[in-house]
């Protein structure tokens, strides 16, 4: 499959942290022969998450199977590309509206665990994290408990996203 929109994306951010892991990302989505949107293939797949900030705080959800705090995020579906499926997700998730803007500022290669309720066996996401700004309108409903956390309340891996807090 071409993956070239998004190794060149994923080639374009100028924060990103680790080399290795841009390298191995980016070897993954060159060198996919199958589909990596949808659920189609059980070993990996593309995701992506919406980091959203309100005043000094970030959106966060509960994840409902893993019951854990994450980003707001979600599987990249056929025919829809990582930023739609930030916009999207979020939207779901936490019932907010965001802008049509967004920023990459960071990919991920995520180890997923089986899931019992869903009999999915443990595979690999490539997370695409972008910014989003939100709507200043009325939320409608959200899928999931929603959180809004301080850096030193945030999941530690989330906090290295404080810094884009004002931008």
């Amino acid at each position: 499959m071409n993956n070239k929109k998004e190794i060149d994306q994923i080639q374009s951010l100028y924060l990103f942290e680790d080399e290795e892991k841009l390298n191995e990302v980016c070897a993954l989505l060159a060198n996919a022969n199958f589909e990596l949107r949808g659920r189609e293939n059980p070993n990996l797949q593309l995701s992506a998450s919406g980091l959203v900030f309100e005043d000094e705080k970030l959106f966060f959800i509960e994840h409902p199977y893993q019951k854990i705090c994450l980003l707001p995020a979600g599987h990249v579906e056929l025919g829809e590309s990582p930023e739609e499926t930030a916009r999207r997700e979020f939207q779901e998730e936490t019932g907010f509206f965001v802008e049509d803007l967004a920023r990459l500022v960071d990919v991920n290669l995520i180890k997923i665990p089986f899931n019992e309720k869903k009999d999915e066996k443990e595979h690999w996401h490539i997370d695409f994290r972008y910014l989003l700004k939100k709507k200043q309108m009325k939320p409608e409903l959200a899928e999931l408990p929603v959180f809004l956390l301080t850096e030193n309340e945030a999941p530690q891996e989330f906090q290295k996203y404080y810094h884009f807090k004002n931008k």
